[in-house]
């Protein structure tokens, strides 16, 4: 497996690996937008989008993981563990953070198991599932 920085000729791989893109206008939008401002990034097999992640330094001035996914067939590989590695060395802030839904287990355990603490919560964004933030120190 290898992680690099995506380029816009990469929509193709990264919509087949995330469901939601290939029917949600507004993922697929950001997705776009995310390519154009140069801050996804891929994972990779055998040069086959398996996994990605966007990850900028909006959020406050700090690191933000905003979207993190794995093809279903690929997940449980450490794919996302090594993705969320690779832009911990890439965080020019002293904290990395990210969020998912109360819901999203999977990603809640990952983040615990790669030493991420909980930050807060935000109730309002996806109604009946709040938005669970993590960070942790990098620098």
């Amino acid at each position: 497996m290898m992680v690099r920085k995506a380029h816009t000729g990469d929509i193709g791989g990264i919509v087949a690996t995330d469901h939601v893109a290939g029917v949600d206008v507004e993922r697929l939008q950001f997705i776009r937008e995310s390519l154009e401002s140069a801050s996804v990034y891929v994972a990779t097999i055998e040069e086959e989008i398996v996994g990605y992640c966007v990850f900028d330094h909006s959020f406050f001035s700090r690191g933000f993981i905003s979207l993190l996914i794995v093809h279903p067939e690929h997940r449980r590989k450490g794919i996302g563990s090594e993705l969320v590695r690779h832009v911990e060395h890439l965080c020019e802030s002293e904290r990395l953070f990210t969020s998912t839904n109360q819901s999203n287990k999977p990603m809640q355990s990952l983040l615990r198991k790669m030493g991420y603490k909980r930050s807060g919560v935000v109730d309002d964004l996806d109604p009946g599932d709040p938005e669970v933030f993590f960070s942790k120190k990098v620098k």
